[in-house]
């Protein structure tokens, strides 16, 4: 038998649950995080992925302030 569940992962009592049935040696979990997304997400969230691996990475505080001089609009 197969039964999808749609969790709120912000929540903390879904957070428990989860946690809880992880340690169930009976259950498997196939997290799909990434449903929905376009390929072209998918590739650049790899790219970011494979990017930090050799430590090519920038702070949260600069991305900030680049984002707010690429895109003033929107922040």
């Amino acid at each position: 038998m197969k039964l999808t569940l749609d969790i709120d992962m912000n929540d903390n009592k879904a957070l428990a649950l989860i946690n809880y049935i992880r340690t169930l040696e009976f259950i498997r979990i196939k997290e799909e995080d990434r449903e929905g997304l376009t390929d072209e997400q998918k590739s650049a969230i790899d790219k970011g992925i494979e990017q930090l691996k050799y430590g090519n990475s920038s702070s949260h505080d600069n991305v900030m302030n680049e984002t707010k001089e690429r895109y003033p609009n929107l922040l």
